[in-house]
């Protein structure tokens, strides 16, 4: 804690529900944390002094207030310190206890004005408010738990956020009184407003090793926008005061003022980054269902977002205002925009802009596929370009969900931790479908959800990985070698099979031999060495031996349309997970594809189901998938494939009555016939 006395409000019994709806109404305070006797408090406070025995007549007096109160039977509620409760730092916790009657009645009280409080009905009467009181202790004096005296990240963001916003808002309140009818044509900000700012904070958020989600509505509820607005300007004014006291005092413009490190704004980024534990903070929206890439857009307020720092903003665009929330506002949504009808050729040409082959250039990949049109059209905007330049310019964040590390970048991709149960139960999958020395082919990777676990905790072989979005294609690598996981990436565009025998109607009915095919061209392709997942050991000693990093299976990676590589891996795998929703149905041919024939396996299909239609989906999908053997899987027999739903899996929910499944089918060839 940052005091070393804390606030305690001292209460009989029955009005203790009632004090917790007010504390929580004037905003002074998350939650109660911590409820007990007050008679605990003195015994324990007693027991730890060395002259008990000398104190003990002062202790009696306070036990008992001056009004003739017995204190040892009321209840403390330790406020921790925030909000209008804040106290100095003090050396020793004060002696005095003043009830909330005599605190409103004093005017050189150092609280603020409780006269102005909304009580609640039942502690409007002044008689039950002067029972009330206000004390300071020491944490030592609580028993248990101790713990709950210390701040949490809300807690703190509360307390900091009323210090620093305080004395603009006293400012504020003062201009806007001597300036009379100007003032009154703007809102008013006054102190009497914190309580409303600190009530609107965030209360939950999505945090991961250095980076912070917001709510969409974060610093969006009045009156936020108004209260930030005005730092922004303020922050502005102050900086190009100081530009222009540098350029009189020597003629030019030194780079520290310009970058304004140190002012309001500065500041004020500083005091959420510490409060929340994290170096980047962006505030999320909702994605849009036409993006079929899947990416988020985000508004950046606090850290180093390198190549995207021109985005940050804690401001937004209001109507058709020159504001900086306007232009920033544009751009940032401006370069995650596509239309809906993106063809998978287009998807898959983006993958070229990685290829460093001489004469290729370096964004016609991009440019040519239709996906950032909405920037291509300006010079401006080729920071939001999946060149590999741009990727080592790009705020990359990490976590670890079951001992996996995950990488992306979140302007331009999204981590979804609603999925972590499915990802457990594929590294249990044991009992269920066993993947060890399997291999494995994940049609709709992105960062590696589930082409991760299969390889650390499942144990395949090999993971063939399809992605189409760069920017997830580069955080699936880099996640494979935070892991030390082995890697292979192909570039480029895949050179279709070219049948000998069959014409391109019957190329899908006839042998799937090698006979009928000619050997894949290979394509330009990047391999990766595994990172240790841990740092080695400086110093080893004779008697325990360094643990020996473990070996996986190896991930193969093919950016662009899977439709484009599946003669890669055709008639392979034992596993085929494709997670694609609201449905996956365009990527069963694929997977039915990838089976491998002789031995079969299980195709893990994701796909959202609303509530009823759970038995009608399990019928459509066992009829499609026997059609799809019939065509791809013939085997000369009679007998039919072995298709059968194992598992039903609910995933989460992903709309009202509309839930997230995971249907395991098994497929099985049809056994030889033995010789009687």
């Amino acid at each position: 804690m940052s005091t070393k006395s804390t606030p305690v409000l001292l209460a009989p019994g029955h009005l203790t529900k009632h004090l917790k709806v007010f504390l929580d109404k004037a905003a002074w305070r998350d939650k109660a944390k911590l409820i007990t006797r007050y008679s605990q408090i003195t015994a324990a406070d007693q027991s730890t002094t060395a002259t008990a025995t000398a104190g003990a007549a002062d202790r009696q007096s306070k036990d008992r207030h001056k009004d003739g109160c017995d204190l040892t039977q009321y209840m403390a509620i330790a406020l921790l310190p925030v909000g209008p409760f804040s106290p100095q730092p003090t050396t020793s916790p004060s002696n005095d206890i003043c009830s909330l009657w005599d605190l409103t009645q004093d005017p050189s009280s150092s609280l603020p004005d409780l006269s102005s409080i909304d009580w609640p009905v039942p502690l409007t009467d002044p008689s039950l408010q002067k029972t009330i009181f206000l004390a300071w202790l020491s944490p030592s004096a609580f028993p248990t738990p101790k713990h709950l005296l210390v701040q949490t990240p809300l807690e703190k963001l509360q307390q900091t956020a009323s210090e620093f916003l305080l004395p603009y808002l006293q400012s504020w309140a003062i201009s806007d009184y001597e300036h009379g009818q100007e003032g009154e044509q703007q809102e008013r900000l006054t102190p009497d407003i914190l309580p409303d700012l600190l009530a609107s904070l965030p209360q939950k958020w999505e945090h991961y090793s250095d980076f912070t989600f917001l709510p969409p509505t974060a610093f969006l509820t009045a009156p936020w926008p108004a209260v930030l607005k005005r730092l922004v300007a303020l922050d502005q004014q102050q900086q190009q005061q100081q530009q222009q006291q540098q350029q009189q005092h020597d003629g030019c413009i030194d780079e520290g003022v310009n970058s304004g490190t140190g002012g309001i704004m500065a500041r004020w980024e500083k005091l959420v980054q510490d409060a929340l534990g994290s170096t980047h903070i962006a505030r999320k929206a909702i994605i849009p269902v036409q993006d079929i890439l899947r990416r988020p857009k985000i508004r950046p307020l606090a850290g180093d977002w390198k190549l995207h720092n021109r985005y940050k903003s804690w401001i937004e665009a209001e109507g058709d205002g020159e504001e900086k929330g306007s232009s920033t506002g544009a751009n940032l949504l401006e370069h995650q925009e596509m239309s809906s009808d993106l063809s998978s050729s287009k998807a898959n040409a983006i993958t070229s802009n990685n290829n460093n082959t001489p004469g290729a250039g370096a964004g016609a990949g991009a440019e040519s596929t239709g996906l950032y049109e909405s920037t291509t059209a300006t010079s401006s905007n080729t920071d939001v370009l999946p060149t590999t330049e741009n990727f080592s310019k790009t705020y990359w964040s990490e976590t670890c969900q079951n001992q996996v590390f995950y990488c992306w970048s979140p302007m331009f991709t999204m981590f979804s931790a609603g999925n972590i149960t499915e990802k457990e139960r594929v590294a249990n999958s044991r009992p269920l479908f066993d993947a060890r020395n399997k291999v494995v082919v994940d049609l709709y990777a992105g960062i590696g959800y589930f082409a991760l676990v299969y390889l650390i905790h499942a144990g395949a072989r090999t993971v063939h990985a399809c992605e189409w979005n760069p920017w997830s294609v580069e955080g699936l690598v880099r996640g494979a070698g935070r892991n030390g996981i082995p890697w292979k990436r192909y570039h480029g565009e895949n050179v279709r099979i070219k049948k000998l025998k069959a014409s391109e109607e019957d190329c899908g009915s006839q042998g799937q031999g090698p006979e009928t095919t000619q050997p894949l061209q290979e394509q330009p392709f990047t391999t990766g060495h595994p990172t240790p997942r841990r740092p080695q050991s400086t110093h080893q000693t004779t008697i325990t031996a360094t643990k020996k990093q473990k070996d996986y299976g190896q991930l193969v990676v093919y950016p662009g349309d899977n439709a484009q590589w599946v003669g890669y891996f055709e008639n392979t795998s034992h596993h085929v997970n494709l997670g694609l929703i609201p449905t996956a149905e365009q990527g069963w041919v694929l997977g039915v594809r990838a089976l491998c024939p002789l031995e079969g396996g299980y195709l893990h299909v994701h796909h959202n189901i609303r509530v009823g239609d759970e038995e009608s989906f399990k019928l459509h999908l066992l009829q499609s998938l026997r059609d799809l053997f019939a065509i791809w899987k013939k085997t000369g027999k009679e007998e039919e494939w072995s298709i059968e739903i194992r598992h039903m899996e609910n995933v989460k929910s992903f709309a009202p009555l509309v839930f997230h499944y995971v249907v395991d089918v098994e497929c099985r060839p049809p056994l030889p016939a033995t010789s009687s």
